[in-house]
């Protein structure tokens, strides 16, 4: 035998090499049943679990968003949704197609749509109504995998006149969704707007159900339910017949009016046109698509996200400062031939054959460029700053929608630190009547004027007055916040409120000269490097009227007179009108 041949000792090692494999193998296969069953027991559990139970999120309902005269300009519908408990076969996606009138490619998007999400029930008809919601009703029982649900769904009656203010919902990106613990997949959160600013507000809180489904994906049988709940109530400031006059007046112009309560900061109207149908979001991709690739750029809230020269509105700011300061005597004549010579360069008058002899009542009024280039000298380039911001140009305050922009305020320091320059005389001249590198929004102006209403005294302005839950509780009420106060001399306000009524009465603004109404005005004609020029109109309210401020610009408009002016009156109208109705 060859163990005889070679000795029992090398027998006994051979056996004992043997023996050693076998231990190992013995533990090999030990240590990993040990961390199959004990190790990861649990988690193969649940997973095993998950093969036959599955949550399926139920979404809230979104709560509604009122004008202050009642009327609902968000809210959320049921709408029914055709879905899948499995990805569908070629033959049943036309065979839906077919049954529905839905297009194959739309049908495709829908399903990618959801199958990006990680939907549970894969969605392939969506906002079904009508003869197709009937057509798939009647044989949904011949299609065991298909199902019909209600889902909520956003809509805007108002549509784009009150865009800017509500906004508009969207998937917000992952790292934002972090931030959001009461979000989940694939559900949908503002993203502009008061739906962006109050979301969780308006949110609610999902429900659920927990499904059990068999070894294909269908559903057997719901184990558990846990009803959605539906969002807080916002009521507005902002009254819907002033909105749609302001929005239907602009006429497809591109522009933004605005108007507050200069006593409280109750903002009343906030249109920016163009507008935009915040309902295609999700929805309507291909009309998202030429909404964001537009040249007249709907998607910016003009409001507070546009900026612009303010031209001879920044004349109550020129005038403030010169009189103030003492650098003016408003009964001294300076004669107006149509320009003005400074050194070898010429500053044009906007009207061509002059004003003749102008006092400070006739230059404001008539709002004589001339006049102002020679007061704007006088009060000097530090006190022009400084009044402007004094006054409220720098102001960016408003909490209720963001995306604010800071106004552009130049001054000697400004000019050097952005554009390695001194300071001339000439950019004194410009700046005095709202021209060169001055820049603010729509809403700045507001604020500045509502300063001159109020004597000194500006309060954040607020678009949301009242949130309430489900039951009807006060969960919060806006209350009325100063942000700046100033003073003048004690005549200086009464003296710019004259000059602002000989604007109305006998000036550029007559157009606004309503019949028995005390309103004081401004209006603004904006040179712009780039196109035609900007038309503003500002005006405010006296005695029972003193509650309404308005700012007017239309972009590239002409003249602040005829272009801002009937757009102006058409709100004072409107506005006139309501107020006479609550009496």
């Amino acid at each position: 035998m060859w163990y005889k041949d070679r000795g029992w000792d090398h027998f006994v090692r051979y056996i004992r090499f043997i023996k050693i494999v076998f231990i190992a193998a013995f533990l090999l296969v030990f240590f990993r049943v040990f961390q199959i069953q004990i190790l990861n027991g649990l988690k193969f559990s649940e997973k095993s679990r998950d093969n036959y139970l599955k949550r399926f999120i139920v979404p809230p309902n979104r709560g509604r968003i009122i004008a202050s005269d009642g009327q609902i300009v968000a809210t959320t519908y049921i709408s029914y949704e055709l879905v899948s408990q499995i990805i569908p076969s070629e033959k049943l996606k036309n065979d839906i197609c077919s049954i529905t009138g839905v297009s194959k490619n739309t049908l495709e998007g829908s399903l990618a749509a959801s199958l990006k999400k990680g939907e549970i029930l894969n969605v392939l008809v969506r906002d079904m109504r009508g003869r197709s919601l009937i057509a798939m009703a009647s044989v949904i029982n011949e299609y065991p995998n298909l199902r019909i649900i209600k889902s909520p769904k956003r809509f805007y009656p108002y549509d784009k006149i009150f865009s800017h203010v509500t906004g508009y919902l969207g998937i917000p990106l992952e790292r934002a969704t972090r931030n959001i613990n009461y979000s989940y997949s694939g559900s949908l959160h503002g993203t502009s707007g008061l739906e962006k600013n109050f979301d969780s507000y308006l949110f609610g809180s999902p429900g659920g159900e927990i499904v059990e489904v068999g070894a294909s994906g269908d559903i057997i049988e719901v184990k558990g339910r846990v009803q959605p709940s539906t969002g807080d109530e916002i009521i507005l400031t902002v009254d819907s017949r002033l909105q749609q006059k302001a929005y239907e007046a602009f006429d497809g112009r591109s522009g933004a009016a605005v108007a507050m309560n200069p006593k409280t900061g109750a903002v009343l109207l906030f249109v920016s046109s163009p507008g935009f149908s915040p309902g295609a979001f999700g929805d309507d991709p291909e009309e998202v698509s030429r909404m964001m690739t537009s040249p007249r750029i709907p998607l910016v809230n003009r409001v507070i996200q546009m900026k612009y020269p303010p031209g001879s509105v920044f004349k109550i700011i020129t005038s403030a400062a010169a009189l103030n300061e003492n650098c003016i005597d408003t009964g001294n004549k300076i004669d107006c031939p149509g320009f003005f010579q400074y050194g070898k360069q010429v500053f044009n008058c906007w009207k061509e054959e002059g004003h003749g002899s102008c006092d400070f009542m006739k230059g404001f009024s008539q709002s004589c460029n001339v006049y102002f280039y020679n007061t704007a000298l006088a009060a000097g380039e530090k006190n022009l700053s400084k009044y402007a911001s004094m006054m409220g140009l720098d102001l960016n305050v408003l909490k209720d929608i963001s995306g604010e922009l800071p106004a552009t305020i130049p001054s000697s320091p400004w000019k050097k630190k952005n554009y390695k320059k001194n300071w001339f005389p000439g950019d004194t001249i410009n700046m005095g009547i709202g021209q060169g590198f001055l820049w603010i929004t729509p809403m700045q102006e507001a604020l500045a004027l509502c300063g001159v209403a109020n004597e000194g005294v500006i309060y954040r302005p607020y678009i949301v007055d009242k949130i309430l839950t489900p039951d009807g509780i006060i969960e919060y009420e806006a209350k009325a916040e100063q942000v700046r106060k100033y003073e003048l001399h004690k005549d200086v306000f009464k003296l710019l409120k004259e000059a602002m009524r000989a604007v109305i009465t006998d000036g550029t603004g007559r157009v606004m000269n309503i019949n028995g109404c005390e309103i004081y005005g401004k209006t603004g004609t904006a040179q712009d490097p780039s196109g035609d020029d900007h038309a503003w109109f500002v005006s405010f309210g006296g005695g029972d009227l003193g509650d309404f401020a308005l700012v007017v610009v239309i972009e590239h408009g002409g003249k602040g007179s005829s272009a801002a002016g009937p757009v102006s009156r058409s709100i004072w109208e409107e506005y006139i009108k309501i107020k006479n109705e609550k009496i």
